[in-house]
């Protein structure tokens, strides 16, 4: 008895204490602006949960213990003996005291975790209040992979092979050498919490939302080629759409007889003047639609030049018969 209770005054204490911190630890900032102050949460979570189920099994078996102690030390009444031990309460007393035991190991990881990402979240919150560090620039190719990162679901999976391939929720194409170039950054994160094999999500960093942050603050251009500039103005004016299928090149539709080629698109894209309707997926088609930079520009911009006369294919006539 004196050592069950001195075990159960010891969980006891412990699932007091972890409740503590963890209540203390939510109201820290790093609580909810860092990954690492999530999972200290969610250690000192599981850290109070598996001491107190210590206590509450120590509490068991303490009830059952005593119950023993009177059964054995009370002498029968008819016959002046005192019964011995049943074999059932030893076996429930067995069973508290095995349960209490197989939850110290989870406990004290838990304990180890919630340590370990606190410190982590402290660094970070420190760093956080530090001079930011210099952002990268960004190509076109890594401002758009960085930006669908940020905005939907991609996968990085990868087979046995260790051959890698990304999956975007919305179709789209991002190449590896991309997201190695963006991770080398640090403008994105592994979230390792899944399998390689079924996909694990790829995040932005806090530099990498502040470098998205400021390709969309980029100044507006007052110019633009003329290219562009009709491009811009078809987009205003028509439908046009966006669409691509898994593994295929992107297609640029201008619903009319004129084209539009897919590099104005993506400098347009690029210079924040239009943007893509994703409420229909990109087999489907999105529709080209411009932002209110775009609206400006073309204000000031005035009239949009006449397009291009069509150039004459060149195709060879039949071979003369010999």
């Amino acid at each position: 008895m004196p050592e069950l209770a001195s075990w159960y005054a010891t969980a006891q204490g412990l699932a007091t204490t972890a409740l503590a911190q963890l209540l203390a630890a939510c109201e820290q900032p790093y609580a909810h602006t860092t990954v690492s102050g999530h999972h200290a949460v969610e250690a000192l979570g599981q850290l109070a949960e598996h001491s107190a189920g210590i206590a509450v099994h120590i509490v068991g078996a303490v009830t059952v213990a005593a119950e023993y102690h009177r059964i054995d030390g009370v002498p029968d009444p008819v016959t002046g003996r005192i019964s011995a031990q049943p074999t059932v309460h030893r076996q429930a007393l067995d069973q508290h005291i095995a349960a209490a035991l197989a939850l110290i190991p989870a406990a004290r990881a838990a304990c180890h975790n919630a340590v370990a990402f606190t410190e982590s979240a402290a660094l970070r919150e420190a760093g956080r209040a530090a001079e930011p560090a210099p952002l990268p620039e960004l190509n076109w190719a890594e401002e758009q992979a960085l930006r669908l990162i940020t905005d939907d679901q991609v996968l990085l999976s990868a087979d046995r092979r260790n051959r890698r391939r990304i999956w975007t929720g919305s179709g789209e194409r991002i190449s590896t050498s991309t997201v190695d170039s963006l991770t080398e950054q640090q403008l994105i994160r592994l979230d390792a919490s899944g399998s390689l094999a079924a996909g694990q999500r790829l995040r932005p960093t806090e530099q990498g939302r502040r470098a998205l942050d400021v390709a969309r603050r980029s100044p507006v251009p007052t110019t633009l080629p003329t290219a562009q500039h009709r491009a811009l103005h078809l987009i205003h004016t028509g439908n046009v759409t966006y669409w691509q299928w898994p593994g295929k090149q992107p297609t640029v539709a201008a619903g009319s007889l004129e084209n539009i080629t897919l590099r104005s698109v993506n400098a347009l894209t690029a210079k924040g003047l239009i943007e893509r309707d994703r409420s229909t997926s990109l087999h489907k088609g999105q529709r080209l639609n411009l932002t209110d930079d775009g609206h400006r520009l073309l204000r000031h911009l005035g009239p949009a030049p006449e397009p291009a006369p069509p150039v004459q294919s060149r195709r060879p006539g039949p071979a003369p018969a010999r």
